[in-house]
């Protein structure tokens, strides 16, 4: 049934990069370790929220899950030199080890906070090396004509997985448990290892590396520094993924337990409503091709995406906060889109690698956000903390349109 369906995908120009036999592969991987982490992420949160009742707890968790990121600049530098398949096993692997491992505290009744908090550090330590890695391994697996269409499917591929994998998580909690949840979970990730063992090895875009991996980080550091538009684009992601971002991890749990009463099914569901949204954009982006205007784009939704979330910090009705997450998933997926497909077309085959770690490492703000925002929220109220911080990211990035104009001429 799937090799049916990639075979009528192969067939339209929108899905061009799946002719190739090994970014199908990738992609295919890509839903599998994707719904591992979304669902993961709906279950955490929820467990955490169970466990405490404080949203300064589930802050601090959701932070633990990407803390990881800031180790993403190093990882970009192995992505460089060692065989990017293997690391994506690896990888894969650890994330199979630790899903397993929670079930298995879970179901003897040993499971503590500080379990989960571990866990979710030693995950998100997987995610930093799995993202610039699986990236910079994109161009190897296309020729350079569909590289904006990989780049968008790969996009698309995520943000299937964001409807899937949160629905999937609020369900499981209320049919089947946590037990069943990790079931799940685990099972996933199992597949998604068989599945990355299948890659082929490829010709790199470049060769590796001869210098010490210091001084190839120091460099990657230095080509981010010279190359402005690539700095721009990291300042604005950085700063989207501090005062944006955290509505999915920090904010969501808490305004579906207290604020819309909505119980861990509508919690997924609202998880799920955000991924819908950035799947419609994915497609949309797909159907573009390699489109112009890409700097123009955005600008406009990097300011639409914040302004979804200040009207839905406003919002006590379901079923209009639901509409407001959608939005704002739509909004976010063209933003990091248009990221990794500007940074990827701006940035030499060689450093890749560390580019796209430098591009996983400004995650490094989203924890940070996601502490921040327990803590505000524990002390002013869910509302009140998502207020201010979609405030604050419309207000710099009219900020960084103004000091840097020549961000919507980008092409």
């Amino acid at each position: 049934m799937m090799q049916q369906v990639l075979q009528r995908l192969q067939g339209m120009p929108q899905f061009a990069a799946l002719r190739h036999r090994d970014f199908r592969l990738l992609w295919i991987a890509t839903l599998l370790s994707s719904t591992g982490r979304w669902a993961d992420m709906v279950v955490v949160g929820w467990l955490t929220l169970e466990l405490t009742n404080s949203a300064l707890m589930v802050g601090i968790v959701a932070g633990a899950k990407m803390a990881g990121y800031v180790a993403a600049p190093f990882m970009g530098v192995v992505a460089d030199r060692v065989d990017r398949r293997w690391l994506l096993v690896i990888a894969a692997g650890v994330n199979l080890l630790v899903a397993a491992l929670m079930l298995i505290l879970f179901a003897t009744g040993g499971l503590a906070l500080w379990h989960v908090i571990v866990l979710s550090l030693v995950g998100s330590l997987t995610w930093a090396l799995d993202n610039p890695t699986r990236q910079a391994l994109v161009p190897d697996l296309v020729d350079k004509d569909a590289l904006t269409n990989a780049i968008a499917l790969n996009s698309v591929a995520i943000e299937i997985t964001v409807v899937v994998g949160p629905a999937l998580g609020g369900m499981l909690i209320p049919a089947f448990g946590m037990i069943g949840a990790y079931v799940m979970i685990t099972l996933i990730y199992l597949v998604d290892v068989l599945v990355l063992l299948l890659l082929r090895p490829v010709d790199r875009s470049a060769p590796p590396a001869h210098e010490s991996p210091l001084i190839s980080l120091l460099g990657g550091f230095r080509y981010v520094r010279d190359n402005r538009v690539v700095l721009v684009l990291l300042l604005i992601a950085c700063l989207l993924n501090l005062l944006a971002a955290p509505y999915r991890y920090a904010f969501l749990p808490v305004f579906a337990r207290y604020i819309l009463d909505a119980g861990p099914a509508g919690y997924g569901m609202l998880t799920a409503m955000a991924g819908v949204g950035a799947l419609v954009a994915g497609l949309w982006v797909v159907s573009l091709g390699n489109f112009q205007r890409k700097g123009k784009l955005l600008f406009w939704h990097g300011l639409a995406w914040p302004a979804s979330l200040l009207i839905f910090a406003a919002s006590t009705w379901y079923y209009a906060s639901l509409v407001l997450v959608f939005v704002a998933g739509l909004t976010q997926a063209i933003v990091w889109t248009v990221i990794a497909t500007l940074i990827l077309g701006n940035t030499a085959p060689h450093m890749r690698g560390r580019v796209m770690g430098l591009r996983t490492g400004v995650v490094a703000s989203l924890p940070v956000g996601n502490l921040l925002a327990g803590a505000v929220a524990e002390r002013f109220g869910a509302p009140i903390a998502q207020g201010a911080y979609a405030a604050i990211a419309m207000a710099l990035m009219l900020a960084i349109a103004v000091r840097v104009p020549s961000l919507r001429r980008l092409q």
